[in-house]
């Protein structure tokens, strides 16, 4: 499966890719593409391994904020 996170709070190349390598440690994470301009985080991981928000919890636990792209906002109707 693949997801695509917004993350704010990264002021530099170095956050990117300190939270590149937590993901990448983590089981079930195939591949993680983090962009400081971007700011945002393509993880490819095995749902049946690790889920989504797990994976949230890492960034969040390395002290960012993070969003799911494509997830509709709180208070949007579906």
């Amino acid at each position: 499966m693949k997801a695509e996170f917004h993350i704010k709070g990264m002021h530099c190349e170095s956050c990117a890719a300190d939270i590149k390598e937590t993901l990448e440690l983590t089981a079930g994470v195939h591949n993680a593409d983090v962009t400081f301009n971007g700011k945002t985080a393509n993880v490819d991981f095995d749902e049946n391994t690790v889920q989504q928000q797990t994976l949230i919890k890492k960034i969040q636990d390395l002290g960012y904020q993070v969003t799911v792209a494509d997830e509709p906002q709180a208070g949007a109707s579906a």
